[in-house]
């Protein structure tokens, strides 16, 4: 039943916030500590080091290469967690560094001072770094639950599913407690989340702008796929306000063009790039063609596995949902014997296709409206970006390389906090008003506790699919 005392709520409601983000914290920890491997992670702290020795804004991509142990008699073929069981010290290799990304997330990691490079020799103190990085995700999630705390209505297992959602997908967690910069792009693409609902709020005041362009400079120096997300979504609303409101004074405002400069920085950091290397994000086919020839990201003709355009989209497919479902890594626990509707799968699964509830209540003149059309477009352009990355990595495979991979659904994790509040905001509209005429009596107490029977068995549904089940059938811990 429903509890009636709003104080109350709100206590509980913070108690949720409190203990879901406790637990993410948990998690952190324990991937760090057990696990580890965690993707590319000796390239970005090479990015780290190479920043830290040339003292450079911008790198020279071609002349950044990849640390490698400087004690070349130790055998570290055995080695699981090779920053962990060997710490040092590290020296540059010859292999270029195959990370053409802005260099914003790893001048920010040389502040933890988990980095120090002399004379060409790097000490590396991987447990700061990591540590580094978890604050960073932490705040992230911080700031994704206080816009699920100030936007959903205080029904308790509203906010429980919510938060639930915004940590329960597996390689969140994991990917957060390593040296990876998905976790900036996570703090810009949900910055730009709380700046277009309060911009759809019609809270359009310097702060609003501010968070606007500092949210896609975040997450477009971050990485471009994160970049493309905001990209997409700023310009749908766009689209939808035009149709709406007919009109878009509000970019003469004097609140949005100061913020200006904020675009202009991020538009001449590619400039620059492209000016130095022939492209916006240089590849490492780009960087360094012999060293990409020989890397495991070009397969021989010879050696190819020749797929069609359905053949491909049909293994592309399964593998994405493969990366959203487990964990893909340097040490991996996928679950590809499982079927998609099956209880390991099932609710992972379905928080891709759940927002788009949410458009069922965007024609409707509601309140909450404007607020669903901002969320809608977010997935929107993460739905837009997933189908250009996929038709990428198909051109990339057929003309290029061959190669397989470039399916990883980690990139879109940074959208996570639109996903779960779509999801939830479609929940509440099915769970309705608790007061005035819609739905009196019986019907409405009949179909809000159905919202909250099913709300609360999502929840175990997804802790069970998420850590459950890894702590069932993970067993090559470090």
């Amino acid at each position: 039943m429903p509890i009636r005392n709003r104080s109350k709520r709100k206590k509980i409601i913070f108690l949720v916030y409190a203990t879901v983000f406790a637990f993410f914290i948990f998690k952190m920890f324990f991937y760090a500590h057990f696990v580890g491997r965690f993707p590319d992670e000796v390239a970005h702290i090479s990015y780290i080091a190479y920043l830290e020795q040339e003292h450079k804004i911008i790198p020279d991509f071609k002349s950044m290469t990849i640390l490698i142990p400087k004690e070349k008699n130790n055998d570290l073929s055995a080695v699981k967690d090779i920053l962990v069981s060997y710490p040092g010290p590290y020296i540059f290799g010859e292999s270029v560094n195959y990370l053409g990304h802005p260099p914003l997330y790893y001048q920010l990691m040389r502040l933890s001072g988990g980095v120090k490079v002399q004379n060409g020799v790097a000490s590396i103190d991987i447990w700061r770094l990591r540590y580094f990085n978890m604050v960073l995700s932490a705040f992230a999630m911080l700031l994704i639950f206080y816009i699920g705390y100030s936007r959903i209505r205080d029904i308790p297992i509203l906010h429980l599913l919510f938060a639930t959602i915004c940590v329960s997908v597996p390689m969140l967690a994991y990917v957060s407690a390593g040296v990876n910069n998905d976790n900036l792009a996570l703090l810009g693409v949900s910055l730009s989340v709380l700046g277009l609902l309060r911009f759809s709020e019609h809270k359009r005041t310097f702060f609003t702008y501010s968070l606007l362009s500092i949210g896609l400079y975040i997450s477009v120096m971050s990485k471009l796929t994160a970049g493309l997300i905001v990209l997409l979504a700023f310009a749908l609303y766009l689209v939808f306000a035009l149709i709406t409101e007919k009109n878009l004074r509000f970019l003469k405002s004097k609140e949005f063009l100061v913020t200006l400069p904020v675009y202009l920085i991020a538009a001449a950091y590619f400039a620059l790039v492209h000016m130095q290397t022939g492209s916006f994000q240089p590849s490492y086919r780009l960087l360094d063609l012999q060293g990409y020839l020989a890397s495991d990201f070009y397969v021989p003709p010879a050696s190819r596995t020749h797929m069609d355009f359905l053949q491909y989209a049909k293994y592309y497919i399964a593998a994405f949902l493969g990366t959203w479902t487990g964990i893909a890594s340097n040490v991996s626990l996928l679950k590809d014997e499982t079927a998609l509707y099956s209880l390991p799968q099932i609710g992972l699964v379905g928080l891709l296709v759940l927002p788009l509830l949410l458009s069922l209540q965007l024609g409707k003149n509601r309140p909450e409206r404007p607020a669903a059309l901002a969320l809608f477009a977010f997935y929107l352009g993460l739905i837009i970006t997933m189908i250009v990355q996929f038709l990428r990595a198909y051109l990339e495979y057929k003309n290029i390389s061959g190669y397989l991979g470039g399916y990883q659904s980690r990139y879109y994790l940074c959208g996570i906090a639109a996903i779960a509040l779509a999801t939830v905001f479609a929940a509440g509209n099915i769970y309705g008003k608790e007061t005035g005429k819609q739905g009196r009596g019986p019907a409405r107490i009949i179909r809000q506790m159905t919202v909250q029977f099913a709300a609360f068995a999502f929840v175990l549904l997804l802790l069970y699919e998420d850590f459950g089940f890894f702590l069932k059938h993970f067993t090559d811990y470090l």
